[in-house]
C-alpha cells in the first residue's frame, strides 16, 4: 500500500509567491511542507531548484537573492525558510515590501508555529499566497482526521472502534497518530491477506502490544494489593518505553473503561464467556485475569478510577505534575483501597 502525497495540497501552490505553514502539529506542518515543495518542483532537481535554510541563521538578503535567481531547468525557484518564526520577526517589514513586488519565478515557503492573521504581513500573504494552519485536531474531530488520513494516504479504511482504540491508546495528537497509521499500514502492506482495513485487532497488535500488556500486568498486580510489584513494573514500562510517558495514562484508561463494561455486562447476567467475546478480550492466556478484575471492581470503585486518571491527564498537561508521580500515587492508593475486598 504506498503511501500518496498531495491530497491535502491545493495544486494551485505552485504558483503562489510565498506559502506559509504554522502550527504546534508537527507532523501535519512536515507533511504539508513536504507535499507544497513536491508540488512547487513539479519534477524538477531539487538540487537545482530548492534552497533549504534555517530560520535562525539566514538573512533576509540572502533568501531574496535565492528567490530572484533565474530557475535552472526548472519553472520556479523554491526557497524554504523553517523554524522560521525568528526570522519572520526580525524581516517582517522587508517580507511586506517583497511581496510588493515578489519575484516572478520565486516561491518563498515558511514554516513557524505561530502566524498571527492580524499582522500586515499575513494579510497580504493571504491575498498573493497560501497559508496552512496546522494547529491540534480538536478531540472530538480525530476519529474523522484519522480517517480521512488513512483513506488519502494509504486507501485504508480505519474501523470507528479502531479509531476510538487507537486514540485510547496513543493520545490525543494527532501527530503521533498518524506514526501509529503509518506503522499500521506498512503492516499490512506486508500481509496481503489482511484486507484494507484497520481494526482493532491490528490497533491492539501494533499500537498497545507491549504497552498495553505491560498495563494489564500492573493493574493485576494492583488488584491483588501488590503494590511493590505494581511500581517495579510500572517503572519497567515507563523507562523500556520511551514513548510511554504520552501514552500510559490512555493506556489505563482504556484498560478500566473496558473493566467497566465488563462489570455492567455481569451485572446484566451476560455470561463470563460472553462477556470476554463482546469485549474482545484477547490472548486467552489473559482472560481469566480480566474476569477476575471484574469481580473484584464494582461500577462506583471504576468510575472514580477513571476520574482519577483524567485528573492525572489534566495535571501533566497543565504543568501540575508528571505522569510517573500521578501514576505512582494512584497506584498506593488503589492497592491500598483493594485490601480486605472480597471477590463479588
Amino acid at each position: 500500500m504506498e503511501k500518496k502525497t498531495g491530497n491535502s495540497v491545493n495544486k494551485e501552490a505552485s504558483f503562489y509567491p510565498m506559502v506559509v505553514i504554522y502550527g504546534k502539529e508537527r507532523r501535519r506542518c512536515i507533511d504539508i511542507l513536504d507535499e507544497v515543495v513536491t508540488d512547487a518542483l513539479n519534477g524538477a532537481d531539487e538540487q537545482m531548484a530548492l534552497s533549504t535554510y534555517d530560520g535562525s541563521d539566514v538573512t533576509l538578503a540572502d533568501v531574496l537573492d535565492d528567490l530572484r535567481t533565474l530557475p535552472f531547468l526548472s519553472d520556479h525557484r523554491v526557497v524554504v525558510v523553517k523554524s522560521a518564526d525568528e526570522f519572520i520577526s526580525e524581516y517582517r517589514q522587508g517580507l511586506e515590501e517583497y511581496l510588493e513586488a515578489p519575484a516572478s519565478t520565486g516561491i518563498l515557503i515558511l514554516q513557524a508555529v505561530s502566524f498571527p492573521g492580524n499582522t500586515r504581513l499575513a494579510k497580504k500573504a493571504k491575498a498573493i499566497g497560501k497559508i496552512y494552519s496546522c494547529d491540534p485536531v480538536p478531540v472530538k474531530d480525530l476519529p474523522g482526521y484519522l480517517s480521512q488520513y488513512a483513506g488519502d494516504h494509504y486507501q485504508l479504511k480505519l474501523d470507528r472502534d479502531a479509531a476510538a482504540m487507537l486514540i485510547e491508546l496513543g493520545g490525543d495528537e494527532a501527530g503521533m497518530l498518524v506514526n501509529e497509521i503509518d506503522k499500521i499500514a506498512t503492516y499490512l502492506s506486508g500481509h496481503k491477506d489482511k484486507g484494507a482495513r484497520i481494526t482493532c485487532h491490528e490497533v491492539e497488535l501494533l499500537v498497545g502490544n507491549n504497552r498495553q500488556y505491560n498495563v494489564f500486568n500492573v493493574i493485576d498486580a494492583m488488584s491483588r494489593s501488590d503494590t511493590a510489584t505494581a511500581l517495579d513494573l510500572l517503572d519497567m514500562m515507563l523507562t523500556q518505553d520511551r514513548d510511554a510517558q504520552f501514552r500510559a495514562v490512555g493506556a489505563f484508561a482504556w484498560h478500566f473503561r473496558r473493566l467497566y463494561q465488563g462489570r455492567i455486562l455481569r451485572e446484566q447476567g451476560v455470561a463470563e464467556s460472553n462477556i470476554v467475546s463482546q469485549l474482545r478480550v484477547w490472548p486467552h492466556s489473559v482472560q481469566q485475569q480480566f474476569l477476575r478484575q471484574v469481580r473484584m471492581m464494582d461500577l462506583a470503585g471504576l468510575g472514580a478510577v477513571l476520574q482519577q486518571l483524567m485528573r492525572i491527564d489534566l495535571a501533566s498537561k497543565t504543568g501540575g505534575g508528571t505522569v510517573r508521580t500521578g501514576l505512582e500515587k494512584f497506584i498506593c492508593h488503589f492497592s491500598h483501597s483493594q485490601q480486605g475486598q472480597t471477590k463479588v
